[in-house]
């Protein structure tokens, strides 16, 4: 009987012991257990670097860790992309970015050492915005026609600016170029800032950017919005005509949209935990109204949308650019 006893109480012992330990393993799973970065692999105040930082400071709130922005900018935003790209799928190194090296640049750079769909998974897709054309706010430029008759006029001045080689600027451009049969010259820059600036400054005649990043310096008169793509107008500038109210067709797809990635193998479990709380932040009023005040529509999507939006902007763009052979993008 005293061995029966004996016997029971040690197996009640080994039972203890073993949730304790279970309980443990289970507390060294849990994620975040350490600060997370978001890898922004374009310029600091740029439209990307902004949603990054907003989003980061939420989730560090709602995940209890730190969530860091970390901004590598350069080679048409391919540094950053691919620094993720070959990082640890453990959930703590992720990609916030533009759509543009995701869908576009496996297109128009050549030998882009990532594959979007064997690299990356979508964790949320976070709102889409349109492009908008802009000209130096002290020309009296006020729409495409005018111009096209200032490029032709002045070709030695005819310049227009981006964001990057191989960017959803540079595309626009191109695009815009062959629609017009206006010659202009591209000059790419690292990020949206230093492109605005040089507009502001005379450097070219016009550029390309998103309602967020322009926006203070159009509100301050420096430079003026003169097209936006898009199937119709945005609410943030309902005065100003789409491409195609203006005669260009074919710019409805120029919207870029921003997103989450994360390294391909990344468990399950923590992509779906990500997308969650991303998806819970995109809806909250404050910050879904913060969003719409940038020009941008939100969506916090779920990954497996975000996954579908991917596959299916890469295929629209491939088409794009093919449809392009005349440009080199590198």
């Amino acid at each position: 009987m005293r061995l029966h006893r004996l016997t029971v109480l040690r197996g009640i012992g080994l039972a203890l012991l073993l949730a304790a330990l279970g309980a443990q393993a289970q507390e060294g799973q849990r994620y975040p257990a350490k600060p997370i970065r978001f890898i922004v692999p374009a310029s600091a105040g740029g439209p990307s670097d902004v949603i990054a930082r907003l989003i980061a400071e939420r989730l560090t709130h709602s995940l209890g860790q730190p969530v860091l922005v970390e901004n590598r900018p350069g080679a048409s935003l391919i540094l950053g992309t691919n620094a993720v790209a070959k990082a640890d799928p453990d959930g703590y190194t992720l990609l916030f970015t533009t759509s543009t090296p995701i869908v576009m640049v496996p297109f128009t750079v050549k030998k882009v050492p990532y594959d979007v769909q064997k690299d990356f998974t979508a964790v949320s897709h976070v709102g889409t915005t349109p492009l908008v054309l802009y000209v130096n706010g002290s020309t009296p430029i006020t729409n495409l026609r005018q111009l096209f008759d200032a490029a032709r006029a002045r070709p030695e001045s005819a310049n227009y600016g981006s964001y990057g080689n191989g960017s959803s600027a540079h595309v626009l451009g191109e695009f815009l170029i062959r629609q017009s049969g206006v010659k202009m010259v591209h000059v790419p820059y690292k990020g949206v800032a230093p492109e605005l600036q040089d507009l502001v400054g005379g450097q070219l005649l016009t550029a390309v950017a998103d309602i967020g990043s322009a926006a203070p310096l159009a509100k301050a008169g420096k430079i003026r919005p003169i097209a936006v793509t898009g199937t119709k107008r945005s609410p943030v500038l309902p005065d100003i005509a789409t491409f195609a109210e203006q005669g260009i067709a074919g710019m409805e797809p120029f919207s870029p949209w921003w997103g989450l990635f994360a390294p391909q193998q990344t468990p399950r479990a923590i992509v779906d935990q990500l997308s969650a709380e991303v998806a819970k932040i995109v809806k909250v009023p404050e910050f879904n109204a913060r969003l719409v005040s940038f020009g941008i529509d939100p969506s916090g999507t779920t990954s497996s949308q975000a996954n579908e939006l991917t596959r299916t902007e890469m295929a629209k763009w491939q088409l794009i650019i093919r449809d392009m052979p005349h440009i080199s993008f590198d």
